[in-house]
């Protein structure tokens, strides 16, 4: 049987190496943390190019990321890149750097989403865990930036035993922030979050699934604020997935990472995982990396009906193909490999019997 190549339709960029948070649950370990003397940063011409090389593919957007994307010495000369493309811009940051000035060049330059990570309801919470004194008022500043160039910023707060109580003031601090919307991050339990969930700082599967159900039948009535909480499709309420308000879902058979070498990557974690780096976007042509490179194929031909563990027994697994594969594929080598947290529920008996196959 033929393999139908799908669109590439998104690039992730990973505009640097830098960060100017050290977060205690983050899969990034900025270059500096490293021991590194700079940092690399991608050569805007590298991505001018691999922009011209998949716009036949079906390039029709973009996601600013890092490390911290504003850290780029070009980020706003790279805004307006996006912008001579027509690709519609999603930028992930922490906040941190953005004034009034920066947040209006991002409206201008047709930025339409900006979801910013905030870690606690207050600044002993927040700091602590991005290791940054002073870093919770600083995001609240460019928050507020945002809001007053006319953005709704998305809030993203990874889970741990430390902010898991503060999510009713997390909410309301959402709301009068002017914020869209809230995402509820799971802890994936890699790189640095590894030790952290070795230490007990991340939450049971049995919390989390606990905190899924405050969010479905108690604060959803009592908040008018959108939550979005990534927890694996087996574990959401089916009339969510059937009315279609059900977001967090990686779109990763039309998605390629661009990595701050100029490398192409399965996503980030490329940046650690030399197996998911597909090769230098100005010495590889890229349609042949989108048609051919072999981790690319496997997933095609292995997503989602080769899946491994539960997820091979799943209902859901046409709508979810694995959760993370780059997670997975850092846990146990192996692209098809279970989704941790779903492998885990099912030792456990936490698994939705309505979900299974069998």
């Amino acid at each position: 049987m033929v393999m139908t190549v799908p669109a590439l339709h998104t690039f992730y960029v990973y505009l640097t190496s830098g960060c100017n948070c050290a977060c205690r649950h983050c899969w990034f370990v900025p270059e500096r943390q490293k021991g590194a003397e700079k940092e690399v940063v991608l050569d805007p011409e590298v991505l001018r190019h691999a922009i011209e090389q998949a716009l036949p593919l079906g390039l029709a957007a973009i996601k600013w990321t890092g490390g911290e994307p504003t850290l780029h010495p070009c980020f706003r000369t790279l805004l307006g890149l996006q912008k001579e493309y027509r690709l519609d811009a999603i930028v992930e940051t922490n906040a941190m750097l953005i004034d009034d000035g920066l947040a209006a060049l991002m409206r201008d330059s047709a930025v339409s989403r900006v979801s910013v990570s905030l870690d606690g309801a207050d600044s002993d919470t927040h700091d602590a865990i991005r290791c940054v004194d002073g870093g919770f008022k600083k995001t609240l500043v460019g928050i507020r930036s945002l809001v007053n160039a006319g953005f709704q910023p998305e809030l993203i707060l990874t889970l741990q035993q430390s902010n898991q109580r503060q999510l009713p003031e997390f909410f309301a601090l959402a709301m009068d922030l002017g914020a869209g919307a809230v995402k509820l991050n799971v802890l994936q339990p890699v790189l640095r979050a590894e030790t952290l969930s070795s230490q007990g700082d991340g939450l049971s599967i049995s919390e989390i699934l606990e905190v899924a159900q405050k969010v479905s039948d108690t604060w959803s009535q009592q908040f008018t604020i959108p939550v979005q909480f990534g927890v694996p499709h087996a574990f959401r309420p089916l009339s969510r997935i059937i009315s279609g308000d059900d977001e967090g879902v990686c779109n990763i058979m039309h998605v390629l990472g661009i990595l701050p070498s100029g490398a192409s990557a399965r996503c980030g974690v490329g940046q650690h995982v030399a197996e998911l780096s597909l090769g230098a976007v100005m010495s590889v042509d890229l349609n042949d990396v989108w048609q051919d490179h072999q981790v690319l194929k496997r997933l095609r031909d292995g997503l989602p009906r080769n899946l491994q563990g539960i997820c091979s027994d799943c209902l859901m697994q046409d709508n979810c193909l694995g959760s993370c594969v780059a997670a997975n594929y850092q846990l146990s080598g192996d692209l098809l490999a279970a989704y941790w947290f779903c492998q885990q529920a099912a030792d456990q008996g936490l698994f939705p019997a309505t979900r299974r196959r069998s």
